[in-house]
């Protein structure tokens, strides 16, 4: 038995040696069929491939318990490409989107014909209730002047505060100490909107008592000296009771999200006449009425059909005229002589 295991070792030893032989001439040859090495193929090629097929794993593992930062450098590699390309695609993805931000700033300016400054917000102020503002980085230098009224893509936003050469800070429309004139569409009727503390709402006030003001009114600024006309300030949502049956004063939500701004424009040129209406958007058209269906109608096979009236005789119990013989004239006689 031992005899039998040492045999075993030795041939196991041997076949080793071989295949590590036949590996080696084979790196440093470049022709596999030519001397020694096509020898040893022809002899040993099945012993090779086997031992081959169970030392090449080995091999790897050995290679990479010998160089373990190799793989986890390789790793980083790729991962740090691959937070660049996502880097590259959100860049990307940012300045469409800042794009289109500013053509349709800009869409809206040219209808009204409002010359703006285009800027960003980059600081939120006081929002605790008693001054809602917030920090853009455009100022003195770009012609940035307080009083001036500020909207974005949808419309009214806020009016400038204070400016220094490249920052200016902007009172929101739906601050409290906010007063903006507006009016009404369509109509010449004049009031006020004031900021009621929350994020997108605005009080509206007539100045004339004794006139209404209705829920889906729509409001833009009127314009003065200090403030451009035409610009879109919102919808009437509710009418407040005043108790004495005239609603003069509504509930408006803002066009413009108040809460959440980012790229705006500051109108430092306004146009020589008001641009009344037009700067609004289209109000949505209605669905067309649709036409009240066909009253049913039953089927053909039930339907009466126009057919003949039946002749008297083909009615039973009918009584039967019966028509006299008609008499035949005689027949001519003929002579025979």
């Amino acid at each position: 038995m031992g005899r039998d295991t040492r045999r075993s070792r030795m041939i196991i030893l041997v076949l080793l040696v071989v295949a590590f032989t036949l590996i080696t001439v084979d790196y440093h040859s470049s022709d596999s069929s030519s001397g020694l090495r096509g020898a040893l193929r022809d002899v040993f090629g099945g012993v090779e491939t086997a031992v081959t097929t169970v030392t090449r794993p080995i091999g790897r593992t050995l290679s990479s318990l010998a160089h373990p930062n190799r793989y986890q450098k390789r790793a980083d590699a790729l991962a740090a490409e691959n937070a660049e390309l996502k880097r590259r695609l959100a860049e990307d993805d940012e300045a469409r989107r800042q794009a289109a931000a500013l053509s349709s700033l800009r869409l809206l300016a040219d209808r009204g014909q409002y010359t703006i400054i285009p800027a960003r917000v980059v600081a939120i102020g006081d929002i605790t209730g008693t001054d809602w503002t917030v920090t853009i980085n455009a100022g003195s230098a770009d012609g940035v002047t307080p009083d001036k009224l500020v909207l974005n893509s949808d419309g009214l936003v806020g009016t400038v505060l204070t400016a220094t050469a490249h920052t200016a800070v902007v009172q929101l429309a739906s601050s409290p100490a906010s007063h903006i004139g507006a009016r009404l569409e369509n109509t010449r009727l004049l009031g006020a909107v004031a900021g009621r503390g929350g994020p997108d709402a605005l009080t509206f006030t007539l100045y004339d008592a004794t006139l209404q003001v209705k829920t889906g009114d729509r409001l833009v600024t009127f314009g003065s000296a200090d403030y451009a006309g035409g610009v879109p300030i919102g919808v009437v949502t509710k009418v407040l009771d005043s108790g004495g049956g005239l609603s003069r004063s509504a509930e408006v939500t803002t066009f413009a999200a108040l809460g959440s701004l980012d790229l705006v424009g500051v109108v430092v040129g306004t146009p020589a006449t008001d641009p009344g209406d037009r700067v609004l958007a289209p109000r949505p058209v209605p669905p067309p009425a649709t036409a009240p269906p066909p009253p049913a109608t039953a089927p053909p096979s039930q339907q009466p059909s126009a057919t003949a009236s039946p002749s008297p005789s083909s009615v039973p119990g009918a009584p039967v005229r019966i028509s006299p013989t008609p008499t035949l004239a005689p027949a001519a006689r003929t002579s025979t002589g």
